[in-house]
C-alpha cells in the first residue's frame, strides 16, 4: 500500500459502490457467454472484468485504505490487513481464471471445461462477495463518517 496520493472523496465512495454492482453484471455476462459456449465474449467479459477488479483495488489501496488506516483503531473485523489480503486472494483467484479462460477455444472447449471455469468462477465470486460485505460494513461507513456523511 503506498503513502495516501490524495484524500478520498464521498465520488470514491460512490464509485466503490457502483464498481460493485458493476462487477457483479460483468461477470454475469461473461459466464452467460461461456454457457451459450460464446468463448470470445465470455472472453472479452471476464477482461473486462479483470480490469475493473484492479481499478477498484488501486483506488482503495492508493486512496481509501491509507485514509482509513489513518483514522485510528479500526472496528472488529476491519484491520487493512484483511483488506489487502482479500485483495491478493482476489488477484491470485483472477489470474487463475483468466488464464483457463484463454485455455479454452473455439470448436474444442467442451462443456465439462466450462463447468470447471464456472465452479472455479464460484470461489472468486465468493472471495468477492466477502470482501464487499466488510467494504460495506467497516470501511466506507467509517470514511463516510470521516467525510460527514451518514
Amino acid at each position: 500500500m503506498t503513502p495516501t496520493k490524495r484524500a478520498p472523496t464521498a465520488g470514491d465512495l460512490a464509485r466503490v459502490r457502483e464498481d460493485h454492482a458493476v462487477l457483479e453484471d460483468l461477470l454475469r455476462r461473461h459466464q452467460e457467454a461461456l454457457v451459450g459456449l460464446d468463448l470470445s465474449n465470455a472472453l472479452g467479459e471476464l477482461e473486462e472484468f479483470a480490469r475493473r477488479v484492479r481499478r477498484h483495488i488501486r483506488l482503495e489501496e492508493d486512496v481509501l485504505l491509507p485514509a482509513y488506516r489513518a483514522q485510528g483503531e479500526p472496528p472488529r473485523g476491519g484491520k487493512p490487513e484483511f483488506f489487502l489480503d482479500e485483495h491478493r486472494k482476489i488477484e491470485q483467484k483472477l489470474e487463475e481464471i483468466l488464464t483457463a479462460a484463454r485455455g479454452l477455444s473455439v470448436g474444442s472447449a467442451t462443456r465439462g471445461a466450462v463447468v470447471s471455469l464456472i465452479e472455479r468462477e464460484a470461489v472468486l465470486k465468493s472471495l468477492m462477495s466477502h470482501h464487499e460485505e466488510r467494504e460495506e460494513k467497516t470501511l466506507l461507513p467509517c470514511l463516510e463518517r470521516s467525510l460527514g456523511g451518514r
